[in-house]
């Protein structure tokens, strides 16, 4: 039985300001999530776990890269 990726996060990159010199919150985070499997991100103030959340639920919109939620891109879709 093949178990399903329920998130996928591929080179996703988010830079506030100008690309080049602007603050860049998270450079290249890829990762899955199967589905049924707990996940838990763990890091210091400032390493990018909000920003993360926040391209995840559509808040934000990613500099590059891809976020796919059992497999459908979800970069375009409104957080509603």
């Amino acid at each position: 039985m093949q178990t399903t990726n329920a998130l996928e996060l591929e080179n996703v990159r988010k830079t506030y300001g100008d690309p080049v010199t602007g603050h860049h919150a998270l450079t290249g985070a890829s990762f899955f999530v199967r589905d049924n499997e707990f996940f838990t991100m763990l890091g210091p103030s400032g390493s990018g776990k909000t920003t993360l959340l926040r391209l995840i639920a559509g808040f934000e919109s990613t500099t590059s890269g891809e976020i796919r939620l059992y497999d459908k891109p979800i970069q375009s879709l409104v957080a509603e």
